[in-house]
């Protein structure tokens, strides 16, 4: 029972926008239609709901592991890339290194990057040494 009530929390916390939605539809139900075909379209909405909603951490996941393949796959790529790749320091105190598939952005001093593959942002990472070998490589090459 906590695991489907952790996944309906999850839901709840970052899906409240179509909770809202629902809301309102059913207002608009409850205030227009009839007895029987009313309750009939409240009980299907909610219970689509829950059904997203105790679905939603599966699918959580597996946005989570493509996500974790396509920075593996990145990752992978720098070493080959460390010695093209173009290291700017910006106005505002943050860096950009971009080689030909891999732009990785963030500030000066910072333990976190943003990374891209292929132009597709993967999200904010901790630097780790192959990152930070990576970033290192590109200040000497763009010297």
């Amino acid at each position: 029972m906590d695991f489907a009530m952790e996944h309906l929390m999850a839901f709840v916390q970052e899906k409240w926008w179509i909770i809202l939605i629902a809301a309102v539809v059913l207002v608009i139900i409850i205030k227009v239609v009839k007895a029987i075909v009313k309750w009939l379209l409240v009980a299907a909405i909610i219970a689509g709901l829950v059904l997203y909603g105790l679905n939603y951490e599966p699918i959580r996941e597996a946005v989570d592991s493509v996500a974790e393949y396509s920075l593996d796959a990145a990752f992978q790529a720098m070493t080959g890339e460390a010695e093209d790749a173009e290291y700017t320091i910006e106005e505002d105190g943050s860096f950009t290194v971009v080689s030909k598939s891999i732009k990785i952005t963030g500030a000066i001093g910072s333990d976190k990057v943003t990374v891209y593959f292929h132009g597709v942002k993967l999200g904010e990472v901790t630097i780790t040494d192959a990152i930070r070998s990576y970033i290192e490589t590109a200040q000497g090459a763009s010297r």
